[in-house]
C-alpha cells in the first residue's frame, strides 16, 4: 500500500513517466489548450455513431450531439508540447497544459481508493471490499491512499498549479477534500477511482460495450439516481444524478478539468472573502458532490467547444437518460444504467447484483432498503476498554491539555483558585485518584456500590466521575432540584449507601441564587446531630458527603444554614482532598466493559422515571462515536450548559470530549444563558463548540426540531455547523445523528441516520409483531446494538416492555416515538405515539401543527400541541395549542387559529388556544406533555363550564 515514502517514489516515477510519454508516444499541439482529435462530421462518423448506439440496444435520440467538432479539448498528434510560461495562463489552460487529454490512449491500469488507514493497518475494516478490486483486475496498480499521503502526493502532482493545492488545503471538511481528491487524481493520472466501501462485481474491462472502440472513449460514468416520482426534489439534488463513488477516466479529461477548475476558483473566492466555512451552507452535494458533477457533465454534452451541435435535435438533458437499461454513448463518454453502479437498490428500475449489467456494489450504510430498517456504518471500530482504561490512554497522550474549565469556589486547592480555572487531563487523573482513595477509606465504597451524586456542572462532579468509575462503583446522577420525596425514592430503590450533595442547590435561570439543602437532608436523616447516620427514611444510607459550594451563591438567612458543614454525621468534600494519596487505584475486582457503570433515571416525559443501567461499553462508545461524527479533536473546547446529571451532559458532553482529548467548559453550575453565551463567544476561552437543547441553542436532544426553529437558531447564532442528535436514556443515549455534510433539508427536517454500530427500524406502531413498515410509512422507532441498556434496575416487567430480544437474535429497545424513515435512511420523529390526537378516527400529529406555528415567529416564541377529550363528544378528541408569546405580543386566539387555517387542513386548526408563560419541562429541557394534557383537561372544563 502507498506509504508516505512510497508516495514520494511513486510521484517521482509519475513525473518521469509524464516526461517520457510526452516525448515519445504523445507528440501534441503547440498550444496550451491541448486539442481534441479533429474528426470531421460526415457520413462515416454518423454511421459509426449510429452503429455504436444500435449495438447497445438504444434509440438514436442521444447520438444527435455526439459528433466531435475538435475546436478544443483533445490532443493533436502533430508535434511535441514545448515548455511554456504558465504564469500568464488561466487556471483552465494550466490544467490543460499540465495534464493533456488524448482520447486514443489506453485507460491507465490504476485503481485509486482513499481511507483513514491502509489495508495493512489493524483498524482497516474494508478488506473484503478492497480485495475484490484486486481480484477483478489482475495486473492493475491498486492503491489505498491515506489523508496524509494524499496531501504529499497532490503536492507533487500539482506543484506547477499551486492554486489547486491552496484550494485543497483550504477546504474546511474532510468530505470536501475526499470529493476533490477523486477528481484531482483522475485528472492527473487517470484510471479508476472507487469509494472504499464499494465491491467490484465485474472487471472494468467489461464496462464498455464491445462494439465501442476503447480509443473513442475517455470517460465511463454511472447513473446514481433516476427518481420517477413527483417529489424527487425531496430525495435527490437533480432529476438525473450521476454517481461519484466509481469513475473511470483517461488523464486530462475536459469534464474533470472543468470540475477541478470550478472547485478551485470557488474555494479560493471564499477563502479570500474570509467565508470559507460558509461552504457548508451550499452543502457538499452542490459544492463538490453529485450535483456539481452532474451539472458539469450535462454542460459538457451541450458544449459547442467539444461537439458539433449543427445536427442536434435539442439540448441533451435528463430525458435522454431516464429509464435506460443498457449503456449509452455521448461522444467520448459512456453512460451506464443505474443497475451498473447501484444494483440491488430495489427502486428506479435498478436490477439485482447478478444482472449482467451489474458492475459495482456500493455500500449505502444501510439505506436503499424497501423496509424502514437501517444499519449504521461499522467504522470507526468499537472501543473494547473500560472507561478508566481509555481515560488512562487519553491522559498519556494529552495530559497537558485542558480537560475541564469550570468555576471554582474558595475551598478548591490553591493551585485551582480563580473565578474560572482549568484542570488538565493529568491533574484530573491525580484528583480522581485522590478522591477514589478517600471514598474507599472514609466511605467504604466498593465495586458495585451505587453512589448518588446531586450536583450541578462543576469540577467536583467531573472528577467524581472518574473516581467512582476507577473504583468500579456505579454513578447515580440525581437532579439537584429533586424533592426530598424524589431523592428518598431513588436512594431506596437503588439501596444507595453513599450520597454526595452540594450544600446549596443550583437553579437554572437564577444564577448564584440557590437555596440550602439542609431541609432536604433533614427529611432524609431526621437526626443530623448524630455522628453516625441512622435513617428510617433511607435505611441503607450510611455516608453523606457535602460539597461546599456556598461561595458560588448570594447567601441570605433564608437560603443558607451556616452549620451544615459542621454537622458530625456529614463528610466535608474538602476532607476527601486532604488525604494526600494519589496512587493509581486498583478496584476490588477486575472491571469488565459489559458491566453497569452508570444508572440514569429517565428524565421523564412520563410521570414515572425509571433507572436505566448503562455499561462501560455503552456510554464510552456512544461518546466516542458522537465525537467522531462531530469530528472533535484535542484542539476543540466545547461549552456544555446541559447538566451532567443527564445523559446529554455526561455522555454527549463529558464522554465525547474525554474520549478525544478535547476540553469541556462549564459556564455555570445550572443553566445561565448569559454565562453560556459569554463563555461561548469569549476570546479568553476560544471555544469551538456549544451544546444545548432546542430551548437553549444547540445540538438538540429529543424529538425533531421543527425546521423553522432550526433555521432561527442557525441564523440567530451563526451556528452554521449545527447538528441534531436523537436518542433516549435507554440507548446510552444517541442512536441517530445528522452531520454537517448532510443536505440542509435533512439537517433541519430529520434527526439524521443511524450511528455507527447501531441498527434502527420503524415497526408498526399499533402492533410491533407485524414487523417493519415500508419506507415512508410511520411507525414506532426501535434501536439495537452495543448501546442498548442492560435493563431497568429492579424492574424486570418494565424492562420487558421496551427491551425485547427478537427472532433475529438482536435485542431491540422501543422508544414510544412515532417516526418515519426515508430511502436514504434519514429518520424523522413525528411525535410520541401516545401523543397522537385521534379526531373523528383520523390521526393528527402534534408536530405538524407545532412546525406550522413556529413559522409564526413574530408572535409565537414556543408552542406545544396536545389532545384532550372533545367536550361535544362528536370527534373523540380535539386539538389544544399552548403558546408562549414573543415579548410584547398580546393574546389573540383568532390570530393563532387563522395562521394554521391558512396553511393546514381545517381539522388541524386548534379548537382551543391557551397562552402560558412557560411549559413544564424535564431537566433536559423536554416539554412534559402529560402535564400539559392534564392542564388542558382542566382548562377546557372551566371554559366550557362558564359557557
Amino acid at each position: 500500500m502507498l506509504t508516505f515514502r512510497r508516495a514520494l517514489v511513486a510521484a517521482a516515477f509519475f513525473l518521469t513517466l509524464i516526461f517520457l510519454t510526452t516525448r515519445s508516444s504523445a507528440p501534441a499541439a503547440s498550444s496550451a489548450a491541448v486539442e481534441f482529435p479533429k474528426v470531421k462530421p460526415g457520413a462515416d462518423t454518423a454511421k459509426q455513431e449510429s452503429q455504436s448506439t444500435a449495438s447497445t440496444g438504444q434509440k438514436s435520440s442521444d447520438s444527435h450531439a455526439a459528433q466531435t467538432s475538435g475546436s478544443r479539448g483533445g490532443a493533436s498528434r502533430q508535434g511535441q508540447i514545448p515548455i511554456k510560461d504558465m504564469s500568464k495562463m488561466t487556471l483552465y489552460e494550466k490544467l490543460a497544459y499540465q495534464f493533456p487529454y488524448d482520447v486514443e490512449t489506453k485507460f491507465p491500469a490504476y485503481i485509486w481508493q482513499t481511507w483513514k488507514w491502509t489495508p495493512a493497518h489493524g483498524q482497516f475494516e474494508f478488506r473484503e471490499q478492497e480485495a475484490t478490486w484486486t481480484e477483478q483486475h489482475p495486473g492493475f496498480t491498486h492503491e489505498v491512499i491515506t489523508d496524509e499521503v494524499a496531501v504529499h502526493l497532490l503536492r507533487l502532482l500539482y506543484g506547477s498549479v499551486p492554486e489547486v493545492l491552496e484550494a485543497y488545503e483550504a477546504l474546511p471538511l474532510p468530505v470536501l477534500k475526499a470529493d476533490f481528491f477523486r477528481y484531482l487524481i483522475l485528472l492527473a493520472r487517470g484510471g479508476i477511482y472507487s469509494d472504499i466501501d464499494t465491491y467490484a462485481i465485474r472487471s472494468a474491462l467489461e464496462w464498455i460495450p464491445d462494439s465501442v472502440p476503447h480509443s473513442q472513449v475517455g470517460l465511463v460514468i454511472g447513473i446514481e439516481a433516476d427518481p420517477d416520482r413527483p417529489d424527487w426534489k425531496d430525495w435527490y439534488s437533480r432529476r438525473i444524478q450521476f454517481c461519484q463513488w466509481t469513475i473511470q477516466s483517461k488523464p486530462g479529461h475536459p469534464i474533470l478539468r472543468e470540475v477541478v477548475a470550478r472547485i478551485t476558483k470557488e474555494t479560493l473566492k471564499h477563502k479570500r472573502a474570509g467565508s470559507i466555512k460558509s461552504i457548508i451552507d451550499k452543502n457538499v452535494i452542490e459544492f463538490t458532490g453529485p450535483a456539481l458533477w452532474t451539472d458539469i457533465i450535462f454542460e459538457y454534452f451541450n458544449d459547442e467547444r467539444y461537439f458539433d451541435m449543427t445536427h442536434s435535435a435539442g439540448v441533451i438533458d435528463w430525458k435522454n437518460f431516464t429509464g435506460m437499461e443498457t449503456p449509452r454513448r455521448v461522444g467520448d463518454t459512456i453512460i451506464l444504467p443505474i443497475t451498473s453502479f447501484s444494483p440491488g437498490v430495489q427502486q428506479m428500475g435498478a436490477k439485482d447484483y447478478d444482472d449482467p449489467m451489474a458492475f459495482v456494489k456500493h455500500d449505502f450504510e444501510g439505506t436503499w432498503k424497501p423496509e424502514s430498517i437501517s444499519q449504521g456504518p461499522t467504522n470507526p471500530p468499537l472501543l473494547t476498554q473500560t472507561i478508566p482504561e481509555h481515560f488512562a490512554s487519553i491522559v498519556s497522550k494529552h495530559g497537558d491539555r485542558p480537560a475541564v474549565i469550570s468555576m471554582f469556589p474558595p475551598h478548591a486547592p490553591p493551585s485551582l483558585h480563580s473565578s474560572y480555572s482549568s484542570i488538565t487531563y493529568h491533574s484530573l487523573d491525580i484528583l480522581s485518584n485522590q478522591l477514589a482513595h478517600s471514598l474507599r477509606q472514609q466511605c467504604n465504597v466498593q465495586k458495585g456500590d451505587r453512589i448518588a451524586v446531586s450536583l450541578g456542572n462543576c469540577w467536583e462532579f467531573a472528577a467524581l466521575h472518574y473516581a467512582i468509575f476507577k473504583l468500579g462503583a456505579i454513578l447515580v446522577p440525581l437532579n439537584p432540584l429533586f424533592t426530598g420525596e424524589q431523592v428518598s425514592a431513588a436512594l431506596n430503590h437503588l439501596e444507595v449507601k453513599t450520597m454526595i450533595i452540594g450544600a446549596m442547590r443550583d437553579r437554572s435561570f437564577k444564577p448564584w441564587k440557590g437555596s440550602s439543602n439542609f431541609g432536604l437532608l433533614q427529611s432524609l436523616i431526621p437526626d443530623l446531630e448524630k455522628e453516625k447516620i441512622e435513617s428510617e427514611v433511607v435505611p441503607t444510607l450510611k455516608k453523606v458527603v457535602v460539597v461546599e459550594n456556598q461561595g458560588l451563591h448570594q447567601l441570605t438567612e433564608e437560603n443558607y444554614f451556616p452549620e451544615l458543614n459542621k454537622l458530625p454525621g456529614l463528610v466535608p468534600f474538602i476532607s476527601l482532598l486532604q488525604d494526600g494519596k494519589r496512587a493509581k487505584i486498583v478496584p476490588d475486582e477486575k472491571l469488565r466493559p459489559e458491566e453497569t457503570i452508570n444508572i440514569q433515571f429517565t428524565s421523564g416525559t412520563t410521570a414515572q422515571p425509571k433507572a436505566a443501567m448503562l455499561s462501560h461499553t455503552g456510554i464510552l462508545n456512544n461518546g466516542y462515536l458522537i465525537a467522531d461524527r462531530m469530528r472533535l479533536t484535542p484542539e476543540d473546547k466545547i461549552v456544555c450548559p446541559p447538566p451532567l446529571f443527564h445523559c446529554f451532559g455526561s455522555v454527549l458532553g463529558y464522554m465525547a470530549t474525554a474520549t478525544t482529548g478535547a476540553g469541556i467548559l462549564f459556564p455555570s453550575p445550572a443553566f445561565d444563558p448569559e454565562a453560556s453565551v459569554r463563555m461561548a463567544l469569549g476570546e479568553e476561552w476560544k471555544a469551538t463548540g456549544l451544546y444545548g437543547v432546542s430551548t437553549m441553542f444547540g445540538i438538540a436532544a429529543g424529538s425533531s426540531i421543527p425546521p423553522p426553529l432550526m433555521e432561527r437558531i442557525v441564523k440567530g447564532l451563526g451556528l452554521d455547523e449545527l447538528v441534531i442528535c436523537y436518542g433516549m436514556t435507554e440507548t446510552s443515549p444517541v442512536s441517530c445523528m445528522t452531520s454537517v455534510e448532510d443536505r440542509w433539508e435533512k439537517r433541519t427536517g430529520s434527526v439524521g441516520r443511524a450511528m455507527p454500530h447501531t441498527k434502527v427500524k420503524i415497526v408498526d406502531g399499533g402492533d410491533r409483531r407485524k414487523g417493519v413498515v415500508k419506507v415512508g410509512q410511520r411507525g414506532e422507532l426501535g434501536t439495537a446494538g452495543y448501546l442498548v441498556m442492560k435493563g431497568y434496575w429492579g424492574s424486570e416487567e418494565l424492562t420487558k416492555e421496551v427491551r425485547v430480544e427478537e427472532e433475529d437474535g438482536e435485542v431491540w429497545v422501543y422508544s414510544g416515538d412515532e417516526a418515519v424513515m426515508d430511502e436514504e435512511g434519514y429518520v424523522e420523529i413525528t411525535g410520541r405515539i401516545k401523543d397522537l390526537i385521534i379526531r373523528g378516527g383520523e390521526n393528527i400529529h402534534p408536530l405538524e401543527i407545532e412546525s406550522c406555528l413556529f413559522g409564526f415567529e413574530e408572535v409565537v416564541k414556543e408552542v406545544s400541541v396536545v389532545g384532550v377529550d372533545d367536550h361535544d363528544g362528536v370527534y373523540g378528541e380535539c386539538v389544544v395549542a399552548f403558546v408562549v408569546l414573543q415579548e410584547g405580543k398580546g393574546e389573540d386566539v383568532d390570530a393563532i387559529q387563522g395562521y394554521v387555517r391558512d396553511r393546514l387542513s381545517k381539522h388541524l386548526v386548534p379548537k382551543y388556544v391557551f397562552f402560558v408563560k412557560e411549559f413544564p419541562k424535564t431537566a433536559s429541557g423536554k416539554i412534559q406533555k402529560f402535564k400539559l394534557r392534564e392542564m388542558a383537561g382542566k382548562l377546557v372544563k372551566e371554559l366550557e363550564g362558564r359557557s
